[in-house]
């Protein structure tokens, strides 16, 4: 009979099968460095419970991303037949409170965006990233990914891959395609125009870092509290719930597979966009 696997075999057999599925480097990560915190293989529902406490004391968030990326940690063994049964199936999943983001209100937005006005080439890209982030609502991951093919200032639209690599035609409006317009002319000009990448700085591809540093010069300079890339994410569900726009047709454009995540989104505001609905209907009026 052969030896059962070590903790450390399991986890490296269980990476090469993420990579074959199409995960992401992150997600990959993110996964196994969650099952690296288990004692074994065969670890008890009593073990599980003893690290998410453990978990539970840093944020609920945090227990609750570990127990999502188990569950895709055990679901495997059982495939594998590595274990018979799953822990998890006594252990309810932890509590998250909904804490909603902040949004930017459009007067916010204008203030962001006049931050970037100028002809060099750092106003041309930040105004132009901005512009399709509020636009498309797309995730930051997604957009620097972007390679200048896939955007098609005929339809304005531009072709994103998504969670899982999957792919979605997500549209924009004239006049982020005029501010991309002007981002890929300055663009040609860049001692690093040769790169694939769409978004280009002094050192090279544009980074996650790099995005963030723009968002906080910019909204210091706009007299904004801090903007974080997921806040226009946010932002962007926000504005497109407030004006009337579908919830199915949100779905698709922001790349979500579940209602979950919507919910999750459409809590920013949620408040703000009641009172617009009740004084839009104005009932009482009618009496």
């Amino acid at each position: 009979m052969p030896e059962p696997l070590t903790m450390r075999e399991a986890v490296a057999d269980w990476e090469i099968h993420l990579r074959a599925e199409g995960k992401s480097p992150k997600t990959v990560e993110i996964y196994t460095s969650a099952a690296r915190r288990l004692p074994r293989v065969e670890a008890s529902a009593r073990e599980v419970r003893a690290v998410l406490a453990g978990l539970m004391d840093r944020s609920p968030a945090y227990a609750s991303l570990h127990y999502r990326a188990w569950q895709q940690w055990f679901r495997w063994l059982r495939s594998e037949r590595l274990i018979t049964t799953n822990p998890l199936e006594s252990i309810r999943p932890p509590r998250v409170p909904v804490k909603p983001v902040p949004v930017l209100s459009d007067a916010d937005l204008r203030r962001l965006l006049a931050a970037c006005s100028g002809s060099e080439f750092t106003a041309r890209r930040d105004a132009a990233l901005i512009r399709l982030f509020v636009d498309t609502g797309c995730r930051a991951s997604e957009i620097l990914g972007l390679q200048p093919e896939a955007l098609d200032l005929r339809t304005m639209s531009v072709l994103v891959l998504g969670k899982g690599r999957r792919p979605r035609i997500v549209p924009f409006g004239s006049k982020t395609a005029e501010a991309l317009r002007r981002y890929l002319r300055a663009r040609r000009s860049h001692r690093w125009s040769h790169l694939p990448d769409l978004w280009l700085s002094r050192y090279g591809r544009l980074t996650h870092s790099g995005l963030a540093q723009m968002l906080a010069r910019r909204s210091v300079k706009a007299g904004l509290a801090r903007v974080y890339p997921h806040q226009l994410r946010h932002s962007a569900a926000h504005r497109w719930l407030a004006n009337g726009g579908g919830e199915t047709d949100l779905m698709r454009l922001m790349g979500w597979s579940s209602r979950e995540m919507l919910a999750r989104y459409a809590a920013s505001a949620a408040d703000e966009r009641a009172r617009q609905a009740h004084r839009h209907a104005a009932l009482g009026d009618r009496l």
